[in-house]
């Protein structure tokens, strides 16, 4: 039998939870967690409990939007985790039901705009580096060859050692070790 579990939250121990508890049980749920913590905390025990509980059929239900997810992306995962296991998910304060098509159509809109929010900020990533690298700024690990790592690669691999056997005896990094083995073996040509 499907169950309809309730949320709620107040972001300061100062806070009230009686409100969002009275919204819920007049709204039918069966069983009501909720946390008393930060929003940006990430511990929330409450929550982690009605997670484990949930199963395809099952909704949950909120007195406000917000309330459930720490921030908004993990708002939306927690929102597509329900979509993907068949749970549905309703908001008394924005009217938002997953089980009509309005409703499924303002959680994808929600579910677009945080997808691009995270295009755009990929986008500006790639323009900072782009315009560091054109004034000349080197992004990312120091360039060159250390003399010294080099040349213990190269007496590693004259003795016959893997590239693991070379790592383990002198630490340093796999990614070293082979890119000092490609230079060695380039030089040999």
């Amino acid at each position: 039998m499907n169950k309809v579990f309730g949320y709620a939250r107040v972001s300061t121990l100062d806070q009230n939870l009686d409100t969002q508890l009275d919204i819920l049980q007049r709204a039918g749920c069966q069983e009501i967690f909720h946390d008393k913590i930060t929003g940006m905390s990430t511990s929330r025990p409450a929550l982690d409990e009605l997670l484990t509980k949930l199963r395809a059929g099952d909704t949950v239900l909120v007195a406000c939007f917000f309330r459930l997810g720490r921030s908004r992306d993990h708002l939306i995962r927690l929102l597509s985790e329900f979509a993907a296991n068949g749970i549905h998910f309703k908001a008394l304060d924005l009217g938002v039901d997953s089980t009509t098509p309005a409703g499924q159509l303002v959680l994808q809109i929600f579910a677009a705009l945080a997808e691009y929010d995270r295009l755009s900020l990929l986008e500006k990533t790639r323009a900072g580096q782009l315009l560091a690298a054109a004034k000349g700024k080197h992004m990312g690990r120091p360039r060159g060859v250390k003399p010294e790592p080099l040349a213990k690669v190269k007496k590693a691999l004259e003795r016959g050692l893997s590239v693991s056997g070379i790592v383990n005896l002198t630490g340093i990094s796999t990614s070293s070790v082979k890119r000092y083995r490609r230079l060695l073996e380039a030089q040999q040509v």
